[in-house]
């Protein structure tokens, strides 16, 4: 049967192969949707926040704590790791207790402790403060991503998870201009006590974000998922319709679960591709924001202008992340993230040999659109390849993995610096890996464009049958 667009006189007929997730799928865009994508971005804003407010400060920490390069690239590791613990962690948790309540518990972790970091004594304890809050920003990420590409229509997931994950560097944008504007005057402490600022937001999720109807369908909870499918009803302008049981179903649960079935037939194959893919762009956008404000500054720039260059990067991020989105609906994942991660490598290769502040602004906002944007393009990638009941393990996973190559990113980065490469040496180095992405992409089993979720677990199942 055809679903009609819903609007405030038409509404989404049910028959017996329609099921709420169907239903859901194919809705349009409306006020409940646009909600919960501006909530789970305002919460990556937050997590973006902190996570890139170290590159700005670690030229004062170096100099106060006397830091080797390798050292100061260290603090930005143990945050990195606790970034690793917390993805896997709180993905595996959110598949029990749901996507909603693991993002609230994320966000009172990295708040708490990032603003505690204020204080820090010493190197070591600001090390554990930045480990403790990796914890939940690390969380944070999967839940938000697995929450909205639950969510959102089919035919628009690309650019609503894409639209929605550019909070984050959206918040590494606020990080630089809060950077440029505070420290000079007040040092580097200040920006840290920032980090508090996000627990005000947590009566708002608290009170307005929902719980993901897939999630609560797949756990039997069906009282509740009604109670979630009236608040879309009433912003789709649709009358309430009837659901009885058959209109619940999804696939059938199998027996095994959680980290083992990331590895089952099926999955085998993407999940190795898409963990080296997050481990080789991650690795390339950690190496090159922890480093590049200190880079720019032994170049001759000064360090405000050098944070400005780390500003122009995250907004062209964030534009990027969204015009990848648009890509990728329209044309399929695969040549979207192909045409992205190619287009990165030149861009970090020719940072390393253009001269003249405007030349570097323009291929800092390439890098930013491009490089970023490819990692903000490949979450959509993690959040459809999984089946609902393992959806925030199978993210959280892969941003785990992605997590090894942000630690080794920046340590890479202090010990090229220690060895003596030159500025546009650096840069060759960090091109290699982005190119190697490309060529994972290449090998994807799957090139979604616009299926639902369920649709493209059958395409897996099918490449195995």
């Amino acid at each position: 049967m055809t679903m009609q667009p819903p609007d405030k006189t038409k509404k989404i007929q049910t028959g017996p192969s329609t099921t709420i997730i169907q239903w859901c799928d194919e809705l349009q865009l409306n006020r409940l949707h646009a909600l919960i994508f501006t909530l789970a971005g305002m919460v990556l804003i937050f997590d973006g926040y902190d996570s890139q407010i170290i590159a700005y400060i670690m030229p004062h920490l170096m100099k106060e704590w006397n830091l080797t390069p390798v050292t100061a690239g260290s603090i930005a590791s143990y945050g990195f790791l606790g970034l690793m613990i917390g993805a896997a962690g709180f993905g595996m948790i959110a598949d029990k207790i749901g996507r909603k309540g693991g993002l609230l518990i994320c966000l009172a972790i990295f708040t708490i402790f990032s603003g505690a970091a204020y204080w820090a004594p010493n190197f070591k304890i600001f090390c554990i403060l930045r480990f403790l809050a990796g914890l939940g920003m690390g969380g944070a990420m999967p839940l938000a991503i697995t929450l909205v590409s639950e969510f959102a229509p089919a035919r628009i997931r690309a650019k609503a998870v894409t639209a929605m994950f550019g909070g984050f560097t959206f918040g590494w944008a606020v990080a630089g201009l809060i950077a440029m504007l505070i420290i000079p005057t007040y040092g580097w402490r200040l920006p840290l006590l920032f980090g508090f600022l996000p627990i005000l937001f947590l009566p708002v999720l608290v009170f307005y974000l929902p719980e993901s109807i897939r999630f609560l369908v797949s756990k039997g909870k069906i009282e509740s998922a009604v109670k979630e499918i009236r608040r879309m009803e009433n912003a789709a302008g649709l009358d309430h319709q009837e659901w009885g049981t058959a209109d619940f179903a999804l696939p059938a649960t199998p027996p095994a679960g959680g980290f083992k079935e990331l590895f089952s037939p099926r999955l085998a194959v993407m999940t190795i591709l898409i963990w080296a893919t997050y481990f080789c762009n991650l690795l390339v956008v950690y190496g090159l924001a922890t480093w590049l404000p200190s880079l720019l500054v032994k170049s001759g720039f000064s360090m405000v202008k050098s944070y400005s260059f780390g500003f122009v990067q995250a907004l062209g991020a964030s534009a990027g992340g969204f015009l990848l989105g648009y890509l990728m609906d329209r044309f399929g994942r695969k040549s979207g993230l192909i045409v992205a991660y190619l287009a990165g490598g030149v861009a970090i290769w020719m940072f390393g040999i253009v001269t003249g502040n405007i030349s570097l602004y323009l291929v800092g906002a390439a890098t930013g659109v491009f490089v970023i944007g490819s990692q903000i393009a490949q979450h959509v990638v993690s959040g459809e390849v999984y089946p609902t009941h393992i959806r925030s393990t199978g993210v959280g996973w892969a941003l785990t993995v992605g997590r090894l190559g942000s630690i080794v990113g920046p340590l890479l980065g202090g010990y090229m610096q220690m060895w003596g490469l030159t500025f546009s040496q650096y840069f060759v180095v960090f091109a290699i890996p982005s190119f190697l992405c490309a060529a994972l992409v290449i090998m994807y089993q799957v090139n979604v464009k616009q299926e639902g979720l369920e649709i493209i677990h059958e395409k897996l199942m099918g490449d195995k049958s």
